[in-house]
C-alpha cells in the first residue's frame, strides 16, 4: 500500500535552532573581537595609568565621566584565578584574533547546518505500487533492493536500504525521527514484505 513520510516539524525546528545558535554565537565572537575586547582594553589601560601612578582614589570620578564601572578592574583582580597579577593588557591582539577564529568556525558550522536544513526540510520518503522513492528522490524499484540493515532500528529508528540499479549500488536511510514515524514504519514493513516475497518465490 503506497505511503508517504514527510520530514517532521520537530526535526525541522531542531536543525533550524542549531543553525541559528551557531550563527548567533559567531556574531557574538565577532563583536567581542572587533568591539567588546578592544573597548575593554581601552578601559583597562586608562585604569592602569591611575594604578601605576598610585592615584586610584581619582578613578571613580574618571570612570563616572565615561560611563564605566568604577570597580570593574578591582573585581577582576580579586578573582582567585587572576592571582593579583596586573598584566599589560586585559585581552590583547592575540585574544582578538582568537575571537575571530572562533567566530569563523561557528559561522561555518552554522551555515553548513543551515544548508543541510534547507536541502532536507522538504524531502519526502514514499512508495508506490512498484518502487520506493529515497529522500533524495531516487526511484528504487522493489526488485532492485538488495538488502535491508536493521541493526539500529530498535534502538535508534535507523534502517539502511541497499539497492542496485543498472550495476550502480546505492543506499539510503529510513529514519523514524526525521520522517513521520507511522508512515516510515509502514514503508519499512512494505520493503520487508517485498523482500520476503521475492525470497520465497
Amino acid at each position: 500500500m503506497p505511503a508517504e513520510a514527510r520530514v517532521t516539524p520537530v526535526w525541522k525546528k531542531q536543525k533550524l535552532i542549531v543553525a541559528v545558535c551557531f550563527i548567533g554565537f559567531a556574531f557574538y565572537f565577532f563583536w567581542d573581537g572587533a568591539i567588546g575586547y578592544p573597548a575593554a582594553d581601552v578601559r583597562y589601560h586608562e585604569w592602569k595609568q591611575y594604578y601605576d601612578a598610585g592615584q586610584l582614589t581619582e578613578w571613580p570620578a574618571i570612570a563616572q565621566q565615561h560611563g564605566w564601572k568604577s570597580d570593574e578592574w578591582k573585581e577582576w583582580l580579586d578573582d582567585p584565578h587572576q592571582h593579583g597579577l596586573i598584566p599589560k593588557d586585559r585581552h590583547g591582539h592575540g585574544k582578538y584574533l582568537e575571537q575571530f577564529v572562533c567566530g569563523a568556525f561557528a559561522l561555518a558550522v552554522g551555515l553548513i547546518v543551515l544548508a543541510y536544513w534547507l536541502i532536507h526540510r522538504g524531502r519526502v520518503l514514499r512508495t508506490d505500487e512498484e518502487a520506493v522513492y529515497s529522500p533524495s528522490g531516487t526511484r528504487v524499484p522493489f526488485d532492485a533492493i538488495t538488502g535491508l540493515g536493521k541493526k539500529d532500528w530498535e534502538a535508534k529508528g535507523f534502517a539502511t536500504v541497499l539497492y542496485q540499479i543498472d550495476g550502480r549500488k546505492g543506499r539510503f536511510l529510513l529514519d523514524d525521527y526525521k520522517f513521520d514515524r507511522e508512515a516510515t514504519h509502514q514503508i519499512l514493513a512494505e520493503i520487508e514484505e517485498k523482500l520476503l516475497a521475492r525470497t520465497n518465490s
